[in-house]
């Protein structure tokens, strides 16, 4: 964003209220900042401005600069941290580390890739877990705490593991030497290490890593190298070259510095040079620099890979695709058909294969005649036929062959709750009801409410003796059902008599959910609507409503249907009040959601409305 120049509209001096203002976002986006952190980010005397500039692409932003430092900048109204105030509070975003040698890319317009993010130990679901997509985050180098960047992730936590750690991880917005750092007084990098190199207990490595310090100290003369591979060191001399700032030691704490020369950024880049070849000459993740091994072992992944994808294809073919299906897109084909056939422990990944791309490999399918692939709509693949006479021989492996779709241990299976339709008892029926122990506002099952009225009749002898299915109106029946006018009734029938006691009751719904106590709420069941409707340039959205009382999830429903049809899904609070919320899902994914609801979470097709707008196969 601040890769080139932005032009200035105006810079004034911010009004005492603003500065309230401003302190007060700031406490309610971090809220566990202190008191102190935040006099100290927005202090209530020191000189501050409210700059107004224009981004080389036309954006309008606002800076906030303390004593001509900028603090935050303000996109579209939200508050992000530039590097100065990261410096004071490394840990005030989530922190994405990476090698020195990739904040060259950075510097050159590039995001930061998930392959390039160092990670302590093992990737799991848990790494990632308190990242969502477009959170804010920062990016700092290996050996130092202090950060470089400040971008959003591009990815969720769980898309980060699902991707296998490919793909773009960061989209940086503001890093340290671009023209939002120039705009402050250019202070340098301090040095805040984080000994993440030194976590090492095995004296082998601490000996490697001494030896490449040795190195280092015979490549650089004088200089001193401290410890992270030389990167601490450098930036130290890096902040003695800057006149009349103030320079930072490794202990955090900082002296003043007077010299005459001024400093460059220059000294960075030639830090990160240096450090790189140590960097590469560092194996983190398996510490072995047999590159013989390394080629072996990736040829047999590749193979591997192939013959997994090229199973998990002919078992998706032979056993999950039907007619029905078709014409299937190909991404959810991958999804929803190859992916469940993969063995557990394995991940299958078209990346680490031959093909590379999805695509390629389909192609290789086609060209041996499983299945016909065409571009039904722009840019957008489709399994248009499918051959299964060439597998009548393949028999599915072992491991796979009992269930595919067998969840995980961990993984809870959905129980639907229990619904019931019963009826309240209200002062009007009171008199009915009172003998069998029932108060005013008693939840009554329709069964229970029969039987009542059934014994009530018996006990009074109040049926017809000459016609059965007619029932003498008593006084109280009758002060319950007539309304004026009917004064000359004497007899109702059975099915007449229910109705007109029911409609004097309050209806209500039980919900039981598993280990619960049952809940009641007021009013009929409203199934779970499913709607179609048109947006600009002819674009159809999918709404999905009230499916809150069936205890589904709305952000597990949404992101399922927005991975399994590869399309965007959002969720929007409803303008009534109590009304929950809505799902808006892109195109007409009815026949999807359809499915999920009736297969997976066990939705009875009663309470499902506007099944019917799903759209017509071809």
């Amino acid at each position: 964003m601040f890769h080139k120049p932005f032009k200035i509209k105006t810079q004034t001096a911010i009004k005492g209220s603003e500065r309230k203002r401003v302190r007060n976002d700031i406490e309610k986006l971090f809220p566990y900042l202190q008191t102190e952190d935040l006099l100290q980010i927005i202090p209530a005397k020191d000189e501050m401005t409210v700059a107004k500039i224009y981004t080389h692409s036309g954006d309008s932003l606002v800076i906030y600069c303390v004593q001509k430092n900028p603090v935050f900048i303000e996109v579209f109204k939200e508050l992000i941290p530039t590097v100065y105030t990261m410096w004071k509070f490394p840990e005030l975003l989530p922190v994405f580390r990476t090698y020195p040698p990739v904040f060259s890319k950075l510097k050159g317009g590039a995001d930061l890739m998930l392959p390039g993010v160092v990670v302590e130990g093992e990737v799991t679901p848990y790494t990632f877990r308190n990242i969502k997509k477009g959170d804010l985050c920062s990016v700092c180098l290996i050996g130092n705490k202090a950060p470089v960047a400040v971008g959003r992730a591009a990815l969720s936590g769980s898309d980060m593991f699902e991707s296998a750690m490919r793909g773009k991880g960061v989209q940086i917005v503001h890093l340290f030497g671009d023209d939002l750092w120039s705009f402050g007084d250019k202070s340098q990098i301090p040095v805040i290490p984080d000994g993440m190199l030194l976590m090492n207990e095995d004296d082998d490595s601490d000996k490697y890593e001494q030896s490449n310090s040795m190195k280092m100290e015979q490549q650089n003369g004088d200089s001193k190298v401290t410890g992270d591979l030389g990167i601490n060191s450098q930036l130290n001399k890096q902040q003695s070259c800057n006149s009349g700032d103030v320079g930072y030691i490794s202990s955090g704490q900082y002296v003043s510095e007077a010299t005459g020369n001024q400093g460059d950024c220059s000294v960075l880049d030639q830090a990160i040079n240096k450090c790189s070849g140590s960097l590469h000459e560092l194996d983190l993740k398996n510490g072995s620099n047999n590159t013989e091994e390394t080629q072996e072992e990736a040829m047999d992944l590749l193979d591997n890979m192939d013959e997994l994808l090229d199973v998990c294809f002919k078992c998706a073919i032979k056993s999950s695709v039907k007619k029905s299906d078709l014409p299937l897109l190909t991404s959810a084909f991958f999804k929803n058909h190859m992916v469940k056939f993969c063995p557990p422990g394995k991940l299958l990944d078209v990346k680490k294969s031959s093909y590379k791309k999805l695509s390629k490999f389909l192609q290789k399918m086609q060209m041996d005649g499983y299945i016909k692939v065409k571009e039904l709509s722009k840019g957008a693949d489709s399994i248009v036929e499918v051959d299964k006479s060439q597998l009548c021989d393949f028999e599915l492996p072992i491991e796979i062959d009992s269930d595919p779709l067998q969840p995980l241990p961990s993984e809870a299976e959905f129980v639907l709750p229990k619904l019931t339709e019963m009826y309240s008892v209200t002062s009007a029926v009171l008199p009915l009801f009172k003998p069998n122990g029932q108060r005013k506002g008693s939840a009554v099952a329709m069964t229970d409410i029969r039987s009542y009225i059934d014994e009530y009749v018996r006990s009074n002898n109040l049926q017809s003796e000459s016609k059965k299915s007619q029932v003498q109106l008593d006084p109280i029946i009758a002060d319950i059902v007539l309304t004026k006018g009917e004064n000359n009734i004497t007899h109702l029938s059975w099915e007449d008599l229910f109705k007109r006691i029911l409609s004097k009751m309050q209806p209500v719904l039980c919900i039981e959910h598993v280990g619960q106590p049952p809940t009641y709420q007021k009013g009929k069941v409203e199934g779970i609507k499913l709607d179609i409707q048109q947006r600009a340039s002819n674009k159809k959205v999918t709404l999905i409503e009230n499916i809150e009382t069936f205890g589904i999830d709305p952000k597990e429903l949404a992101h399922t249907v927005q991975v399994g049809m590869a399309c965007s899904a959002t969720i929007s609070q409803l303008a009534q009040k109590n009304k929950g919320v809505q799902i808006v899902i892109q195109g007409n994914q009815i026949s999807y959601i359809a499915d999920l609801l009736l297969n997976k979470y066990k939705v009875p097709r009663k309470y499902i409305n506007g099944l019917e707008k799903a759209p017509k196969r071809r």
